[in-house]
């Protein structure tokens, strides 16, 4: 099998090129990834808004995985990599008709996020269900190493403010283990959700990087009283944009993950926290 990586130069989309397993992997991006490049993985300069080059890009490969969603852009990025991107892809796709895998990489809480972020993602699911051989897959929280999630949160717990609002699971799920699901789920059409057993809230994470900082927790606050202003304060912060930190204020919990279908043991986030390397 032959898989192309579309936006591979990116945290989850360089991971996917590096752990999948294929006889050939390739990953198209405007920029190369030097530890993709020292892999021996192969660069096909190009940008997903180029209709030809990705039309010629993906010609000879199996699987196509588009990972090149942007969590942190202008709303015309959201538009332009989350809808028209994925146009271009789908439109080789049927083109070439020869029953290539397409696996689009969306968000666990696309049917819930009222964001621009969320609204592109859902209408890229949409367009990528035109493709027979589809999957789009929503993971929750994506770490591992090098992520930049976890070093943010070690960050924010750095900051100087007493509270943190209150929020939803979050479950993360490592990056191994995401790759894991989308080779497990070959045969698999329609979509997934990947999210870990693990009802960790955000503020949670943040205590837990204070716990392995050697401080004390914060206090985690709810309803009327405190929760807009320790929303504020985090925000404030300026690590996290104001957008992700209300996405990661969701609910990203699942009873029907397809993690345990395909992982026996799941990489822990508490685990990952103890023996994360951090600098403050």
């Amino acid at each position: 099998m032959k898989v192309i990586v579309i936006g591979g130069s990116g945290y989850i989309g360089s991971n996917v090129a590096r752990k999948i397993s294929a006889d050939k992997v390739a990953y198209y991006s405007r920029s190369n990834n030097d530890e993709l490049d020292k892999a021996g993985v192969e660069w096909i300069k190009g940008d997903i808004l180029d209709k030809d080059k990705v039309m010629s890009a993906i010609k000879d490969y199996d699987m196509i995985v588009d990972a090149a969603g942007i969590d942190s852009e202008t709303d015309q990025k959201y538009f332009d990599v989350n809808v028209n991107g994925i146009k271009n892809i789908v439109e080789a796709v049927k083109k070439y008709d020869t029953d290539q895998r397409l696996v689009y990489l969306s968000s666990i809480n696309v049917h819930y996020g009222s964001t621009e972020f969320f609204r592109t993602k859902r209408t890229g699911e949409d367009n990528a269900a035109l493709v027979k051989n589809h999957l789009n897959v929503r993971p929750s929280v994506v770490f591992g190493n090098e992520d930049k999630f976890t070093g943010k949160v070690f960050k924010l717990a750095s900051g100087n403010f007493s509270k943190l609002p209150a929020g939803g699971a979050i479950c993360p799920v490592h990056v191994e283990d995401l790759v894991k699901v989308i080779e497990g789920a070959k045969d698999l059409r329609g979509a997934v959700d990947i999210c870990s057993r693990d009802k960790i809230s955000f503020a949670e994470t943040i205590n837990l990087a204070l716990e392995k900082m050697g401080k004390k927790p914060k206090k985690i606050v709810a309803g009327k009283f405190g929760y807009k202003g320790a929303l504020q304060s985090v925000k404030n912060a300026g690590v996290f944009d104001s957008e992700e930190i209300d996405k990661l204020l969701l609910n990203f919990y699942r009873e029907n993950t397809y993690l345990d279908r395909f992982v026996k043991e799941p990489q822990s986030f508490r685990e990952y926290i103890k023996n994360y390397s951090h600098q403050e």
